[in-house]
């Protein structure tokens, strides 16, 4: 089975992508890409959602496409900070260490995305920092590794600074003949056609401390990072999932439905299950009661109007499934916000 189509990521990763392409090509341009890229716009309202990496791919080259800037995607990048897309970010940024940053980059990254990793090849000098993300052959894949570009960047000069600019870049798509304008936007040389996205870094660079104000906030502990998010499981799982709940935006999640979006048969699907000692039946209660704490936790959407955002027909069943889940009536959950909505 090919990586990509069990890679993930979180809706996060999109940084500012769809007010930039409402500024660029009007509100509805922005509906258009999510359709043609087959991800529920609804994703935007939950920052944190795992989808398709090939979907996510879509999405930015769709985007580039209609927005006719050839280095949208790099405009994204520019535009993220890199705290927009989670506290494993921050926390590898809190290393004593741009060396220790970088491996708790790759210890961390399977909490945010599966599929993509991100390495340091050590050398005499100094070392190379590597991201790749595995690709298909469908789908133009240049906007979306543009927008990796600064946020690579950007990590780096956490610790070495804002002016700090490396030798070259390495960047893993063919030279689309716009070699010079995109050296002149980062500054230093593109090498194209590479394995991943690359870095080069001195020894002594290596050994920098963060910069003062990067370490301001309060220190971050790996224990932090992985109760702020997901964890990791098998790659195939995390990828049903987050398919799951891409269909819960529609709708009921159905097998066949949910297959489509794997790139696989039905038949396919049950038999992976299968191996995976796991049902669809199961999976698909296990993001449902995910997503209902989220949205009792984060929303003041009334009961009714949660029970039909989890694809079930009526009251009665969505509370039998939650009394199932937790013990008790989804009527006395706690809410962090106050409901305004229908609660019965």
């Amino acid at each position: 089975m090919s990586k990509l189509k069990t890679a993930t990521t979180t809706a996060a990763g999109m940084g500012h992508l769809p007010d930039r392409l409402q500024s660029c090509a009007g509100p509805a341009a922005v509906e258009r890409v999510f359709e043609r890229a087959n991800i529920p716009i609804d994703v935007l309202n939950d920052r944190f959602v795992r989808i398709p990496l090939s979907a996510m791919v879509g999405v930015f080259a769709e985007a580039e496409r209609v927005s006719g800037h050839p280095f949208f995607g790099l405009h994204v990048g520019l535009g993220m900070s890199g705290a927009e897309i989670g506290p494993w970010f921050e926390f590898a940024g809190q290393a004593p260490t741009l060396r220790q940053g970088i491996h708790r980059l790759a210890r961390a990254m399977p909490l945010f995305q599966n599929g993509p990793r991100v390495w340091l090849v050590e050398m005499r000098s100094g070392g190379i920092m590597r991201y790749f993300v595995p690709r298909g052959d469908d789908v133009p894949i240049c906007a979306h590794s543009d927008h990796n570009i600064p946020l690579m960047l950007g990590f780096v000069r956490r610790f070495l600074g804002p002016s700090w600019r490396p030798r070259w870049i390495e960047i893993d798509y063919p030279d689309r003949g716009q070699g010079d304008e995109l050296r002149d936007l980062l500054q230093c040389q593109p090498l194209y056609g590479r394995s991943a996205l690359s870095l080069p870094l001195t020894a002594i660079e290596l050994d920098t401390p963060p910069l003062q104000h990067s370490m301001a906030e309060a220190s971050m502990c790996w224990a932090d990072v992985q109760a702020k998010m997901t964890a990791p499981g098998s790659d195939f799982i995390i990828a049903l999932e987050a398919c799951i709940l891409l269909d819960m935006f529609e709708g009921t999640p159905e097998l066949d439905s949910v297959a489509r979006r794997m790139s696989m048969s039905k038949r396919t699907l049950q038999r992976r299950l299968t191996l995976e000692g796991q049902s669809f039946r199961t999976l698909l209660s296990k993001v449902r009661h995910r997503r209902a704490l989220s949205l009792l936790r984060d929303t003041d959407l009334g009961l009714t109007e949660i029970a039909h955002r989890l694809g079930y027909s009526d009251m009665a069943n969505f509370t039998r499934a939650f009394k199932t889940w937790v013990g008790y009536a989804p009527s006395i959950a706690p809410r962090t916000k106050a409901t305004t909505g229908t609660n019965s």
